[in-house]
């Protein structure tokens, strides 16, 4: 069991049996879950605020290729030119 399967265990939460129509205006149901009685869990969600201000930009740079980034700089305008310089 991982610590965050053990936070859930220690939230309050909320486990009721429904009618599955109830929901018609909240969730969309599949075909099999519909004018049936289902069960309903509530958990609380914990909101991660230190990731929410972290930019992405720079993430996939452990994967860069120094030589292939000098052969990218100015290589669309060079195809486009091959493509197109006798129209």
């Amino acid at each position: 069991m991982r610590i965050r399967d053990l936070e859930v265990l220690k939230m309050n939460f909320i486990r009721k049996i429904i009618d599955s129509d109830s929901l018609d205006s909240i969730v969309d149901l599949p075909p099999e879950l519909k004018n049936r009685r289902v069960e309903v869990i509530v958990l609380p969600v914990e909101e991660d605020n230190s990731q929410a201000n972290k930019s992405l930009r720079g993430i996939l740079n452990k994967y860069a290729d120094s030589e292939l980034r000098k052969k990218e700089k100015g290589a669309w305008q060079m195809r486009v030119a091959e493509n197109y310089e006798d129209h």
